[in-house]
């Protein structure tokens, strides 16, 4: 075990699946309802409005072409909020979103949109969507701590954990085998998603933990369970 915290300034991407619904504006904004679904504790950080919204852009940027656009964007709009490129199933496709995140009222995303306009980013036409479970990639920027060899604590979101898994899982195998996991322990209320690291020797295959009790006990049980789920799944294949 580590004696010492390693501090990892990294890009990665957290893919999950949550409840989204439009918001109503002339272009298509859609809110996360519940950020967290598998998390079941009493007390959730962001459980007041405003959630993650994500902006759906009318074309396919590429992920620099977002991150540009963000800072000019940061920098034209009068209140705080952080962005970072991502996808979204909508109506049946992969679709190009921002994720907009930090903002303190629902009022300020006119001036998000605004700003974002300013930037040159062209936005999708708004519709009414009712409520629908899609998933979601985000592209983001990590600060992270290594307590251990492949298990990090997030250093700017205290609630969220990650350790290393040995192979590429899909999205579905990953879901399933939360499931059997969540089935069989009896401390099963935190929250799951899947992620990838940008290491310097290749991606690094994660699963993120949000819990508000995270630890490095927690990380370490739930990776040995996670490790020995993912040694069935390959024994099953060969």
């Amino acid at each position: 075990m580590n004696t010492e915290k390693t501090i990892l300034e990294i890009i990665g991407t957290i893919e999950k699946k949550e409840t989204l619904v439009s918001l109503g504006y002339d272009e298509m904004v859609l809110e996360s309802l519940h950020p967290y679904p598998g998390y079941h504790g009493t007390t959730v950080p962001d459980n007041t409005d405003p959630k993650s919204a994500f902006l759906i852009t009318k074309k396919n940027y590429t992920e620099e072409e977002i991150i540009r656009a963000t800072s000019k964007a940061k920098k034209l709009c009068p209140v705080f909020f952080d962005g970072s490129p991502g996808e979204v199933d909508l109506f049946n496709s992969r679709s190009s979103c921002i994720r907009i995140k930090g903002l303190t009222n629902y009022k300020l995303i006119p001036e998000v949109l605004k700003a974002y306009h300013q930037a040159g980013i062209e936005l999708a036409k708004g519709k009414t969507i009712k409520p629908y479970e899609g998933l979601i990639k985000i592209k983001k920027y990590f600060l992270l701590d290594e307590l251990d060899n492949g298990i990090y604590l997030d250093r700017e979101t205290p609630e969220m954990g990650y350790f290393e898994i040995p192979v590429e899982l899909t999205f579905d195998q990953f879901e399933q085998i939360t499931l059997d996991i969540k089935r069989n322990i009896k401390e099963n209320k935190w929250d799951a998603a899947l992620g990838i690291l940008y290491r310097k020797t290749g991606l690094v295959d994660v699963i993120r933990i949000y819990d508000t009790n995270v630890c490095l006990g927690q990380c370490l049980f739930l990776h040995e369970k996670y490790t020995k789920e993912i040694d069935k799944l390959i024994k099953a294949q060969e």
